[in-house]
């Protein structure tokens, strides 16, 4: 088995055993932020009402649903199985009925060049040993001038990456690693995709919900090695999570803050 095999099977796992926390987290949570990068990237394109789209590593359908909504026909590809098994119960719930999914790998996209004026990407490049080929596949297919669109987390500016992404993946083993602004801008400009719009944003996240949604209790030993990490943080915020102690209606319960990058792009003619 190769490296990327093994990830692979991380990954599967993971979302295998997670995909109806995580699709109730982020078909409720991120739907906000997939109509955002809709409205960041549709002007960008010849038309508002493009005639066929793609979300890669789709996941329970949160973009998918949202570009079914404005392109003709749109794909929707992941790596596992059980997530595209949520999107599908979430595009029935919709009436959705224009979207194909696909159980595919995002760093060899089943699709031939220039197939969509529009591809789009939502909290996955983290999760990606090669976060590059996937960008250089959405360029592929999009074509000439075609639009590619994301939104990832990312390690604030002045943060410290190692501890950001040693708390991340402790918490999720299928975690690679959270790039910073300047890194992720980067894999842009090695695609030979022209960055168009970049817009920052931040949420604040229940450090509990946070941890269900991987599939961990306070029982567990992961869910308690990252809470430390977090809880030592909490002075000098190395991090960049600005983990910190809130009283609300439960009492006083550990918060923190995710932050983000929107980034539209077009590939060079």
């Amino acid at each position: 088995m190769t490296p990327r095999q093994a990830h692979q099977d991380r990954v599967r796992e993971r979302f295998t055993r997670t995909a109806e926390a995580f699709a109730s987290f982020s078909l409720s949570t991120r739907s906000e932020e997939a109509a955002r990068l809709l409205e960041l990237a549709l002007p960008h394109l010849p038309t508002l009402q493009p005639t066929a789209a793609l979300d890669v590593a789709c996941g329970p359908g949160t973009f998918t649903r949202a570009l079914a909504q404005h392109a003709a026909r749109v794909f929707g590809l992941d790596l596992t199985p059980a997530l595209l098994e949520q999107a599908r119960a979430a595009l029935r719930q919709q009436g959705l009925g224009n979207v194909e999914l696909v159980c595919g790998d995002a760093a060899a996209l089943p699709f031939a060049p220039a197939s969509f004026p529009l591809a789009v990407c939502g909290y996955s490049l983290h999760h990606m040993p090669d976060p590059r080929r996937a960008l250089q596949q959405m360029a592929r297919v999009v074509g000439p001038g075609g639009v590619v669109a994301i939104v990832d987390i990312i390690v604030p500016s002045g943060a410290d990456p190692e501890l950001n992404n040693r708390i991340e993946r402790t918490r999720d083993t299928s975690h690679v690693r959270t790039l910073t602004t300047t890194e992720l801008l980067g894999l842009f400009a090695w695609a030979e995709l022209e960055v168009l719009a970049v817009e920052p944003g931040e949420r604040p996240r229940r450090f509990d919900e946070w941890m269900r949604v991987a599939g961990w209790q306070p029982d567990d030993a992961v869910y308690q090695k990252t809470r430390r990490l977090m809880e030592m943080d909490r002075e000098e915020n190395l991090s960049g999570f600005r983990p910190r102690m809130v009283v609300g209606t439960g009492g006083e319960e550990l918060m923190f803050t995710q932050t983000s990058l929107f980034v539209v792009s077009r590939r060079r003619p």
